[in-house]
């Protein structure tokens, strides 16, 4: 059997390029984690493995989101299982159409689609080692984010010094904060989508590798117990980079979570002034 999988992640990376075919603004990678930032939020594109299996998680502000493991289950064949989800009603209705075809001309059974409003459902059986998998899911980020570019739309905070920056962006349906000082920061973005919890990507750049060392062995020790379905941990000899969705119980939205980043930066001014800036969100 042929792998289906590639061929689906390009489709849905492709509906948030159109036929732009530039090179993002800027961008960065962690074993396997990329990001470039934009005025659509944060694109990223990370992908991540375990002995039997492998992911990846790309997300695409405006647009949706796309997550698939590959996990081995024996010597010849895989199991995949992948997650679709559309911020456009009639970009899903037509993806789910399109996805339940493909998988009617299976006979065997080895596709099968469900759809359950703005998110699709499918579950593949196909052959192939994992190194293949992980190979396809590196060269599809790659591709993804060289075609993502635009320009961020800035909100009325911003602040910088010398050796201090916090600054917010958003657009229609995400908001990013950055925070920088002394060489640590953060970057985190928070994407809206109707009926589904927000998804945040969050990069953590730490001075000290064994300071990052212990932020990431408690992230994915979280993540390893977590129900979330798209919680996902990559780390360097500095960052810490986290996936997965978020409850939006305490901002209300979009327009509170740019309110409560906005009130972050300006109380992080009036910390550095006072000497105590605070590193976590």
């Amino acid at each position: 059997m042929k792998k289906l999988i590639l061929a689906s992640a390009i489709t849905l990376a492709l509906a948030a390029c159109g036929d732009d075919s530039s090179s993002p603004t800027s961008s960065n990678g962690s074993q396997g984690t990329q990001g470039t930032q934009g005025a659509q939020g944060q694109a990223s594109c990370t992908v991540s493995t375990t002995g039997n299996s492998v992911t990846v998680v790309q997300v695409m502000p405006g647009t949706g989101s796309y997550t698939s493991t590959a996990t081995k289950y024996d010597s010849r064949y895989s199991s995949i299982k992948s997650e679709y989800v559309y911020f456009n009603d009639v970009d899903a209705a037509s993806e789910c159409a399109r996805m339940q075809d493909d998988a009617s001309e299976w006979k065997d059974g080895s596709m099968k689609v469900r759809c359950s409003g703005n998110t699709i459902y499918v579950d593949e059986v196909d052959e192939g080692d994992l190194d293949d998998y992980e190979a396809d899911f590196r060269e599809n980020c790659d591709n993804f984010l060289r075609r993502y570019q635009s320009s961020a739309t800035s909100t009325s905070t911003s602040t910088t010094s010398s050796e201090f920056m916090c600054k917010v962006t958003h657009t229609d349906n995400s908001v990013t904060i950055v925070q920088s000082y002394k060489g640590e920061g953060f970057e985190e973005t928070t994407t809206f989508y109707p009926n589904e919890d927000p998804i945040g990507v969050r990069t953590i750049t730490f001075a000290d590798p064994v300071v990052a060392a212990e932020e990431c062995e408690e992230e994915k020790e979280e993540a390893a117990y977590s129900t979330n379905s798209l919680y996902n941990v990559e780390c360097s000899s500095n960052a810490v980079i986290i996936t997965k969705r978020v409850k939006d119980e305490d901002y209300f939205g979009l327009s509170g979570y740019i309110e409560y980043y906005n009130a972050w930066c300006k109380d992080q001014e009036r910390r550095l002034k006072n000497g105590e800036i605070d590193m976590y969100i």
